[in-house]
């Protein structure tokens, strides 16, 4: 099993990302953060928790010693939270704040007032938990919000002003200010509070008001103006900050020579640091200069990062001995910063590079850490490659016992697959089967059983699971192709499979697959000069020996035999056991290769 380059391999790149999310979602990670800083000064009973993650168990002391108003209206609370009644739970767990001295009590009923939406609950709460607990950034972070969200923009950008003012930093103090704003429910609450913050925050520069409008225009969807100002700023008030910017929004934009520009600007003041060039190598790599891109990695000092991204580029421009000693120079990387990460990286370098037995072992050196179980599905598929399915199975049992449910799906995902290279597709169905019957919408889980059932002659269960996901999600390109093909290459429902594979074609006409597809389901149709077409363009995307195959058997077809035994010499010397080129070898030339 080869890895797919463009699927696989992990790229240092900065990536951005919109951090717009429902302000539910935003205030909740802020409580959370700030909660785990409260010291309460009394032991009381507490308002209702939001959930019961959220909350500690209150401390509840006797009866003489509590306001019985307070007791009344914490007890009230909890008791209307535990039965959904969160509108009437917050209204007593507001009077419970006011009642309380516990920072935690007001904590709780800002968290109630979220979750029914009642932004001038939330404000209120939080003003009494700012009282509470003064130094608790998040109850004024969260009053700043209620009042945007609530329209009173002027209120709450005069409060994000004074804290610009009384900043150290104040172009960091601007960014979390815009950020802040950005998580405004309504994108018009959103420009009208940034609008009103211009008029009365300091501004250290003249491109400072544009720079944070720009990353607020990002936020709100709107790249191409983002990118506009986020220009603008960085040439009428240059510094490394805004050139890193608009390159970065160039890049999302799709402007590569823009970005590379901004990124060359951004390294003649930091030549050697190591995440810029990166950073310039990978537009590079986008645009397909990649003997730049390998030369603005090697013109900063190594480290684990930059020879990693060496050792890939130099893989992907096939120079694969440049690569190697890329290569033996990360694998002797003394001390690195991040043993575990720089141990995962210098095992998939030698995976690309088909170093099988040092990259089993750098992989096992991977014992703890994000990357820890992405190890051992690395070494599952190493072991499959070298035949021993039964370690690479307990290896992917491992990984399901992490209790990861996404690299848990992985590992399912390759054991079917490895099962499928091991001609074991009726087990491959069954294993699938029972992770089915827990996960009956799987998308992946559906798809990759399909495939096992062509492979086990389970024609019915394929188109079924098929059929499901098409059912789900209607503009799934792979489920439609892998029908059509399906009903093409193995049934004579020409014209229905046809219909599939256009409309994979429409919502993914660069795919070698689907495009190998369009040229297949035509040849079956009796349509050759047709598939040739779409032929030619799936082999000179993806050399792939199926693909390779149905290309030969077309251009034999046209009489073109020269051409297509010439092919046939170079597939089946470069897969001997492949059963389609074999099985096209012995139709077309009549003998064994």
């Amino acid at each position: 099993m080869q890895i797919k380059i463009a699927d696989k391999l992990p790229i240092f790149v900065w990536k951005l990302r919109r951090r717009k999310q429902s302000a539910l979602i935003v205030l909740a990670a802020l409580l959370l953060a700030a909660c785990a800083g409260v010291e309460t000064t009394e032991s009381e009973p507490a308002a209702a928790p939001a959930s019961t993650d959220q909350a500690s168990e209150p401390v509840r002391r006797s009866a003489d010693d509590i306001d019985p108003d307070l007791l009344f209206h914490a007890l009230a609370a909890e008791r209307l939270a535990a039965e959904g009644n969160d509108f009437e739970a917050f209204e007593h767990a507001y009077q419970a704040a006011l009642l309380s001295e516990n920072p935690e009590t007001a904590r709780q009923a800002v968290s109630l007032a979220m979750r029914v939406g009642d932004w001038a609950g939330v404000v209120a709460a939080a003003e009494r938990w700012q009282a509470l607990a003064p130094e608790l950034e998040a109850a004024e972070q969260l009053i700043v919000l209620g009042l945007i969200n609530q329209g009173q923009v002027d209120a709450a950008s005069g409060r994000l002003a004074r804290k610009i003012g009384q900043a150290d930093d104040r172009s960091e103090a601007w960014r979390e200010a815009t950020l802040m704003v950005a998580a405004a429910e309504q994108d018009a609450n959103a420009l009208a509070a940034f609008d009103a913050l211009a008029e009365q925050a300091p501004v250290d520069d003249s491109g400072q008001v544009m720079e944070s409008r720009s990353l607020l225009l990002w936020q709100l969807g709107n790249a191409a103006e983002a990118y506009a100002l986020a220009s603008e700023a960085a040439d009428s008030a240059p510094t490394r900050r805004r050139q890193v910017w608009a390159a970065q929004l160039a890049a999302a934009n799709e402007d590569y020579p823009a970005a590379l520009d901004w990124y060359r600007q951004a390294r003649a003041t930091a030549p050697e640091d190591r995440e810029l060039a990166m950073a310039e190598a990978e537009v590079l790599r986008q645009m397909d200069r990649m003997d730049e891109a390998i030369a603005a990695l090697r013109s900063v000092p190594a480290d684990t990062r930059t020879l990693y991204s060496l050792g890939l580029y130099l893989y992907q421009a096939e120079r694969l001995e440049e690569a190697g000693a890329a290569w033996r120079e990360l694998a002797a990387v003394e001390s690195p910063a991040e043993p575990m990460q720089h141990a995962f990286f210098t095992g998939f370098l030698a995976e690309l590079l088909e170093f099988d037995d040092d990259a089993e072992q750098w992989y096992a050196r991977v014992v703890e850490g994000p990357d820890a179980n992405r190890a051992l599905l690395r070494r599952a598929t190493l072991a499959g490659r070298s035949g021993d399915l039964m370690s690479a199975r307990n290896l992917l049992r491992a990984v399901r016992l992490a209790g990861d449910a996404e690299l848990a799906e992985e590992s399912w995902l390759l054991e079917a697959e490895l099962l499928r290279d091991a001609g074991r597709p009726d087990e491959c169905v069954d294993v699938l089967s029972e992770v089915l019957r827990e996960q009956p919408s799987g998308v992946w889980l559906l798809y990759s059983r399909a495939l096992c059932a062509v492979d086990a002659d389970n024609l019915d269960l394929a188109e079924q699971d098929l059929r499901r996901i098409i059912q789900m999600d209607g503009e799934n390109a792979a489920a439609l192709n892998a029908l059509g093909y399906t009903l093409t290459d193995r049934t004579r429902r020409h014209s229905e499979a046809l219909s599939l594979i256009d409309r994979a074609y429409e919502l993914d006409p660069d795919d070698p697959a689907i495009l190998d597809s369009m040229g297949w389901v035509r040849f079956r149709l009796g349509r050759p000069a047709e598939a040739l077409v779409y032929l030619e363009r799936a082999h000179e995307i993806d050399q792939n020996p199926e693909i390779g195959a149905h290309l030969a058997e077309v251009l034999w077809t046209l009489d073109r035999r020269d051409e297509a035994r010439s092919m046939l010499d170079e597939l089946i010397e470069a897969h001997p056991e492949h059963a389609v080129v074999v099985d096209t070898w012995q139709r077309l030339i009549g003998s064994e290769p």
